[in-house]
């Protein structure tokens, strides 16, 4: 395989979308911090927000990591659903919000 047929990583999202991406995260945030610390899930949904915010931060965009950010935080939304981390699950169009803007 040459260097010409591995995909190109796409370039990163725009300053505007980046804002929007980072309120959108904060808008996440505060939600978890309205749920107790020892709720079910609610540390492992930190954890991924944290990681992903990371992500969002490395010089060079790396498109496969925040995927997998996204998807570990849609992932724990939709196994909380019984537990007060579920309440957040309806935010997870906040996820697919984030998603497009980085082209995902």
């Amino acid at each position: 395989m040459s260097k010409s047929d591995i995909p190109a990583q796409p370039a990163g999202p725009s300053v505007a979308d980046m804002a929007r991406i980072n309120g959108l995260i904060a808008h996440l945030e505060n939600k978890l911090d309205k749920i107790p610390a020892d709720a079910p899930g609610a540390q492992n949904l930190r954890d991924e927000i944290a990681a992903l915010k990371e992500s969002l931060e490395l010089p060079e965009f790396d498109s496969h990591r925040v995927a997998s950010g996204l998807h570990g935080i849609r992932g724990i939304l939709e196994k909380g659903k019984q537990t007060l981390v579920g309440e957040m699950a309806h935010d997870s169009t906040l996820l697919l919000d984030i998603s497009r803007m980085l082209g995902l």
